[in-house]
């Protein structure tokens, strides 16, 4: 069973949602976010990549440092620098 998410600082809802308690790591962008420094950022699903980004104040979507672990290879993203230091503050 799944259940819907409100994406943070957003209206947009996140539907078939795995449920709290079945998550893969100790962080998820979901149910357990750590306190980094993107986390004032909007959130927004990448459908396309099935990954989750925050989107900084210029419009730059950079993956969420509670969702890395998922897709390390796939961790290029066009980065203006507002995401600089918060994957360092996770581990």
């Amino acid at each position: 069973m799944s259940e819907n998410y409100v994406l943070e600082h957003t209206g947009h809802v996140l539907v078939g949602v795995h449920k709290k308690g079945t998550c893969i790591n100790e962080r998820c962008t979901v149910h357990n976010k750590s306190g980094h420094s993107m986390r004032s950022f909007p959130q927004l699903w990448r459908t396309d990549r099935g990954v989750m980004e925050r989107v900084c104040p210029h419009g730059v979507g950079h993956p969420d440092p509670d969702e890395v672990y998922r897709y390390i290879d796939d961790f290029v993203h066009g980065c203006d620098g507002c995401c600089e230091g918060a994957y360092d503050e996770i581990q």
